[in-house]
């Protein structure tokens, strides 16, 4: 009898049962498919992970991208809420000039300051800037800020200073290190920037622009055109697109704000508009050395790969955001910012809408 000399197996031959359950095994067959469905989790895995990191990216880049704008935004709204005008009542005399010699007429107020906002360029009657890429709207004033050029003056928090807020399209020419300009691996960038116009105790232009003289609009902003003009603004924030300012009434019976209001129909408010006839006759009169009650601030901006995408398909000249007719009429305020809003969203830009409404502390409103 010829023995074998594995065991193991003999007993397999021997028994069919043990046979059944010691010497089954996977097919090539099962084999390849579970190694398939192995590969497929897989890599749907990988896909979502992928998806999960990706958008993580884009939300750490777009918070970046709009901490800047948000910070800008806030600093922007504090200067504001804090403006002064200092309104007080004294004669009035007749003529044009006023003739100081002559008997006066009657007592009005009368401010050695100025506020002027509304639309920067573009308006008919008073353009805020002289020329220039300065889309949207503009806001110029003063204020106790405390700003000196003089190291011993440094404590004197109450210095007055002349301040503005407007948007410019250009490139960094400005800001750029020497080296960079002559490196033609680093071009220039253009960008849509949000200025801040600061200017020093000692740099004041206000009262030697002689404002109560003026009749017209480039003798009463000269006080801060010349300091626009020549790019002494520095900037707060890129990528903001459009800024809108809208000064408000609130409403006599409630603390809701009144959205649509006659103070400011066109956007357009200037304390001595009555100066140069830049307005009808009852919001001169209204409007005469008053600070607004209520300003409303909105901001729209994009992130930095929206505005890469901008510079590339148009190059130094100006991206066509929206019209010339948009953010003109004070009623149109809420159709007009979701026009824009559907203009981004059709140019795949990505966009943030900064707003709220602030209230002037030294408003002395009286209607």
């Amino acid at each position: 009898m010829r023995t074998s000399p594995f065991p193991a197996l003999a007993g397999c031959a021997a028994t069919a049962k043990f046979r059944a359950k010691s010497c089954r095994a996977f097919t090539l067959v099962e084999l390849l498919v579970s190694v398939a469905i192995f590969s497929i989790v897989l890599v749907a895995m990988g896909e979502m992970v992928n998806a999960v990191l990706n958008q993580l990216k884009i939300t750490e880049a777009r918070f970046s991208q709009f901490q800047e704008a948000q910070a800008a935004f806030d600093s922007m709204t504090k200067r504001l809420s804090t403006c002064e005008i200092n309104p007080y009542y004294d004669f009035q005399y007749p003529g044009t000039p006023p003739d100081t010699s002559a008997v006066p007429t009657r007592y009005d107020l009368e401010s050695d300051l100025h506020f002027v906002s509304g639309p920067a360029t573009e308006d008919s009657r008073a353009l805020l800037t002289s020329g220039g890429n300065h889309p949207s709207h503009a806001v110029f004033f003063h204020g106790t800020y405390g700003l000196t050029e003089t190291a011993e003056w440094n404590e004197l928090g109450g210095l007055l200073n002349s301040w503005g807020y407007y948007l410019e399209f250009g490139d960094d020419d400005s800001s750029r290190a020497s080296f960079l300009k002559s490196a033609s691996t680093s071009p220039p960038r253009f960008r849509f920037r949000l200025k801040e116009l600061q200017i020093p105790t000692e740099q004041l232009r206000t009262y030697a622009a002689r404002l109560d003289e003026q009749t017209n609009s480039a003798g009463l902003y000269a006080w801060f055109r010349g300091a626009v003009a020549a790019d002494e603004g520095r900037t707060l924030a890129e990528n903001v697109i459009a800024m809108v300012i809208s000064p408000l009434l609130s409403s006599p019976d409630s603390n809701i704000y009144e959205k649509e209001t006659d103070l400011a129909p066109d956007y357009f408010y200037d304390s001595r508009a009555y100066q140069h006839a830049a307005a009808s006759a009852d919001l001169m009169r209204r409007t005469r050395h008053q600070l607004p009650p209520l300003i409303r601030v909105t901001l729209v901006a994009v992130d930095e790969a929206s505005a890469q995408k901008l510079a590339d398909r148009n190059g130094s000249k100006m991206p066509e955001l929206y019209d010339a007719g948009l953010f003109r009429n004070a009623l149109r305020y809420e159709d007009d910012l979701k026009e824009l809003e559907v203009r981004l969203s059709n140019e795949g830009m990505r966009y943030r809408v900064f707003s709220t409404t602030i209230k002037l502390r030294n408003s002395k409103w009286n209607s």
